[in-house]
């Protein structure tokens, strides 16, 4: 038989365990929980972001890694078996704080003559004011338009080869571009003259008088 003093004391028992469970329930509900919970997942957030920072100038960093002036999306015309010219296309981007004058370019290839060409009324001819390229901006050379031309090239061009081009400007100093890639490209849709007007004086060039029966297809 249970006395009554043992019940009670019993009953009393349970109630304060009761009791002290509900406040341990409580306290792990309270706010300064669900703060904590909270910084860890704006930890969490705020380190995921930065790590996405950090990838975007890591990317940055590699895309003007060449400098602040850069060539974006270069290609060397693949020449044609019946051809000893080729061209060079892509943008050119400025990134210094100063303006540029681009005058002259030369390249891995052997090549009798580099020129900055132009299309002016669907005729190819020698740009003689060469490519103006002020701070922050680009040029963009493409078919149909201003371009850097080689004639008279020794050997072939072929896809899958690469070229180094390097830009002269006309205070002196050089810009190395890099490699660009050689590709098979169709020809823009230029029209052009012989030696004569934008080429004047190549056909007195040693192993040049031939090139003006050539069709500047590039």
């Amino acid at each position: 038989m249970i006395k009554k003093g043992t019940f009670m004391l019993n009953t009393r028992t349970v109630l304060v365990s009761s009791v002290v469970a509900a406040a341990l329930a409580l306290a792990a509900c309270s706010p300064a929980q669900e703060n904590d919970s909270a910084e860890k997942v704006d930890t969490a957030s705020s380190a995921a972001a930065k790590a996405s920072a950090d990838k975007s100038a890591e990317a940055g960093s590699e895309e003007h890694a060449m400098g602040d002036i850069h060539m974006h999306d270069g290609v060397v015309r693949e020449m044609a078996a019946d051809s000893d010219m080729t061209a060079i296309f892509g943008e050119i981007h400025n990134g210094s704080n100063k303006d540029i004058h681009v005058t002259g370019f030369t390249t891995s290839i052997d090549a009798k003559m580099n020129q900055i060409h132009e299309v002016v009324d669907g005729v190819m001819q020698e740009d003689t004011d060469g490519l103006m390229i002020p701070a922050g901006e680009s040029v963009t050379l493409a078919p149909g338009g201003q371009h850097l031309m080689l004639m008279g090239v020794a050997e072939p061009v072929m896809a899958g080869e690469e070229v180094d081009v390097t830009l002269e400007l006309e205070d002196g100093t050089t810009v190395d571009l890099g490699a660009q890639p050689v590709r098979s490209m169709n020809a823009g849709e230029e029209g052009y003259q012989d030696m004569e007007g934008g080429m004047a004086g190549m056909s007195e060039m040693p192993g040049m008088a031939d090139m003006s029966e050539h069709d500047h297809a590039h």
